[in-house]
């Protein structure tokens, strides 16, 4: 009902109110006009008008049931007619709710859209011969990244796919000399910048998915502060590469190539390197620990680890020749069989290390902490133990260290 038909249907109501209570006055005062008028005079006025105060009396009840009753009514109409607005509220409220939805799911559709032709066209540039198009359509990739966590993963994919296909490692890299890799080139800027934007990406990594950066040749490569956790990094090139700060925890860097790279500070808990070369690598202040540091096999020859945490890391074997490792924390080390020779151990923490076999020609151990080491059968010729706690060491010989 619309609000001129209530409006017609009060002024009704109104209307047959004001005719009744006419009605009613009207024979109010004609029955007072009959008392009054009827009987003998004689009769006592006072008798005639206490009959019509009466009568009075009982119109004026009888109107205010009326205007009671009315008011009631009217109560009753608000009440009704406030009713029907709250539902009517209600109603526009749920449309409006409907309304936004479908305005949001069209949005979301429309985004989606958008997404999908901005991703196939940076898809389409990466291809371009053009370094400034490829450029835009890393940079465009990120944005999509950052904007759809969803497809972030799916974008890291496309970007070391990018990588593994344009840096692949080759066999003429796998055999410069040093001469040559004074004259390595600088890296290509696109890689350089997919690997920038994969080392910054803001959404987290699915759990069973990993970066797959292996055999790449990213030498002299600018890392810094990047985030490779877990990547597989298996067979790639990273000689002289700047690591700094970079978090490669858990990644597996087999048989990568290291050399005189910049770990300063890097984060390689549980990281895998068996058979890595880090000759003249740099790890110093990097963090090595809970015990899954593998570094069997590997080539740390003149590589910097002062106050390196190396706590349980696995050195089998490895080639430590010449390494720093000043004031490093070396806390129950494997470093069985591996190759010490003129290593700068000083102030370093050997408590509980593993030393069996090991080849200590030359090193130098002054104020090496080695309470509860295994020494047996390792070799230390010429080196220097001045200042060293070996207190509960097992020595070369096999006797115990007082």
């Amino acid at each position: 009902m619309s609000n001129d038909d209530i409006n017609i249907q009060n002024n009704r109501i109104i209307f047959w109110a004001l005719f009744i209570g006419f009605i009613f006055i009207a024979i109010v005062i004609y029955v007072i006009s009959i008392i009054l008028t009827t009987g003998e005079w004689t009769q006592l006025l006072e008798k005639k008008y206490e009959y019509v105060i009466k009568v009075l009396t009982t119109a004026g009840l009888i109107f205010g049931g009326i205007v009671g009753l009315i008011n009631i009514f009217f109560a009753a109409k608000r009440a009704y007619a406030m009713e029907e607005s709250a539902k009517a509220a209600n109603e526009s409220a749920k449309a409006a709710n409907k309304n936004a939805e479908i305005a949001l799911k069209n949005l979301k559709i429309s985004e989606d859209k958008q997404i999908t032709e901005r991703f196939a066209k940076a898809i389409e540039q990466l291809a371009s011969e053009k370094i400034e198009v490829r450029l835009g359509a890393i940079y465009t990739l990120e944005r999509i990244a950052k904007d759809s966590e969803k497809d972030q993963w799916t974008i890291m994919e496309v970007l070391t796919a990018f990588v593994r296909e344009n840096a692949p490692v080759k066999k003429e890299d796998q055999l410069q000399d040093q001469e040559d890799i004074e004259k390595l080139r600088k890296l290509r800027l696109d890689i350089q910048e997919c690997l920038t934007v994969i080392g910054r990406r803001e959404h987290k990594d699915p759990e069973n998915k990993r970066l797959d950066l292996s055999n790449i040749n990213i030498s002299k490569a600018n890392l810094t502060e990047a985030n490779f956790k877990r990547a597989i990094l298996a067979e790639a090139n990273l000689k002289r590469a700047i690591l700094i700060g970079a978090n490669f925890e858990g990644a597996i860097f087999t048989r990568a190539d290291l050399a005189e790279a910049n770990f300063t500070r890097a984060i390689l808990t549980e990281a895998i390197l068996i058979g890595a070369n880090f000759e003249e690598a740099i790890l110093a202040g990097a963090d090595l620990t809970k015990a899954k540091a593998n570094f069997t096999g590997a080539n740390f020859t003149g590589a910097i680890l002062t106050e390196a945490i190396l706590i349980g890391a696995n050195f089998e074997k490895a080639y430590l020749i010449r390494a720093d490792l000043t004031g490093a924390n070396l806390t129950g080390t494997n470093l069985t069989r591996a190759d010490l020779t003129e290593a700068d151990l000083t102030g370093a923490n050997l408590t509980r290390a593993y030393l069996i076999k090991a080849i200590l020609e030359e090193a130098i151990l002054e104020e090496v902490i080695l309470r509860g080491a295994i020494l047996r059968g390792a070799i230390l010729t010429r080196a220097i133990l001045r200042g060293a706690n070996l207190k509960g060491a097992t020595m070369p010989d096999g006797s115990i260290h007082d």
